[in-house]
């Protein structure tokens, strides 16, 4: 059977794309082992999690301080590389491009081939921490990247970007849901569950600046019709707690999985996804939230200058608006009662992720870009 060696830089709680992938290549016959950095250190050390082998290694490191990842990530290296000794497999697959530099050694160590998985533009992630050194980090990421043999990304923006040079171009592994997870389920149950009864809004994902949170977590009247359920975790958790407790129509849920997520997103009138299209990895990425709202019927909001606003105008499933506080008052003022308008959105947003962005279209690139690395092992 052959099998994949999985790196990924957070502890797997799990990771939708992670979960996604791995779940897809087990159903396909290959073996998945994964190498997580738990950084928390609150997670089993090592354990068989839905069908894959995680092992967890430290150190423990803070996720939004620079200089300790920076010291710390080599660490984990370190003990990625002595861990991946005692493991058999066929292919490194490096998540994101904090884990390329390890699997390139693994690869050249071990004599197998390299997957690169680039969930985003890393030095553009990381550019508001770092400011102009993002440049350089840049050049690194350019120049390691063309050494992997072959290279997924989740859109056409990124894989452009990311097939300069290379001999084999970029293939795109999107991080459409696999809707399996909400055949059959029904929607007032979800509502019950969660005690929801109005106008529904949901944002799940990563409660950072940059992602609307503030601005939503503001926009919700509590004598108003409209209920916001909110989902994730980082940085901004602590405010958006506070919120939860002091506002009755907004319900915190904390970190769900991609098939929750998918639950939530479906029991929704109105799913957010803004994000600030002044940082250039949320101008050119696809998030995850427009995805899920495609594929369960769910109009969209998205910010005007993102990438992916482009999809929404196109296909008409969603509303396309500034990123602004204002903006979105006025649309949310206004949609509560367009429900006919809505359904409609959602139909077309349907349509438009079946034909056009489903998971059994990525999940085909994903299995050539293996079957190609196998066979060169």
């Amino acid at each position: 059977m052959p099998s994949s060696l999985m790196l990924l830089t957070y502890p797997f709680r799990p990771d939708p794309r992670v979960y996604r992938e791995a779940k897809t290549l087990i159903h396909h016959g290959y073996d998945v082992r994964l190498l997580a950095w738990d950084r928390e250190g609150a997670f089993p050390k090592e354990a068989d999690e839905y069908g894959i082998h995680v092992i967890r290694l430290g150190p423990r490191c803070p996720y939004r301080s620079v200089t300790k990842v920076v010291s710390r990530l080599p660490r984990f290296w370190f003990r990625a590389l002595r861990a991946s000794r005692r493991l058999d497999f066929d292919v490194v697959h490096c998540h994101d491009f904090d884990t390329l530099p390890l699997g390139i050694l693994i690869g050249r160590l071990r004599g197998k081939p390299v997957l690169y998985d680039a969930h985003e533009i890393y030095s553009s992630m990381i550019s508001g921490d770092i400011g102009d050194l993002s440049g350089l980090v840049w050049q690194k990421e350019s120049w390691i990247s063309k050494r992997a043999d072959e290279v997924v990304t989740v859109n056409e923006a990124l894989a452009e970007k990311l097939s300069a040079g290379r001999r084999t171009p970029a293939r795109i592994v999107r991080n459409s849901p696999d809707t399996g997870a909400i055949e059959g389920a029904d929607v007032r149950e979800i509502r019950q569950s969660y005690d929801l009864h109005g106008f529904v809004i949901s944002s799940l994902g990563s409660l950072e600046p940059g992602r609307f949170v503030e601005e939503l977590i503001a926009s919700i009247d509590p004598k108003g019709k409209a209920e916001l359920v909110i989902g994730g975790n980082g940085t901004l958790r602590p405010a958006v707690e506070k919120a939860s407790r002091e506002n009755p129509a907004i319900k915190f849920v904390g970190t769900v999985d991609s098939d929750e997520a998918l639950r939530i997103t479906m029991a929704s009138d109105l799913v957010i996804a803004m994000l600030d299209p002044g940082n250039t990895n949320y101008r050119i990425g696809t998030p995850t939230k427009v995805l899920d709202a495609m594929a369960c019927a769910r109009p969209v909001v998205t910010a005007e200058g993102a990438e992916v606003s482009k999809n929404i105008e196109e296909s008409g499933c969603g509303f396309v608006i500034p990123y602004d506080k204002g903006a979105f008052k006025a649309l949310l003022d206004r949609v509560q009662t367009a429900r006919a308008e809505l359904e409609e959105m959602g139909r077309k947003g349907k349509e438009y992720f079946e034909k056009e962005l489903s998971w059994e279209k990525s999940q085909d690139e994903l299995i050539k870009a293996y079957k190609a690395l196998v066979r060169q092992n």
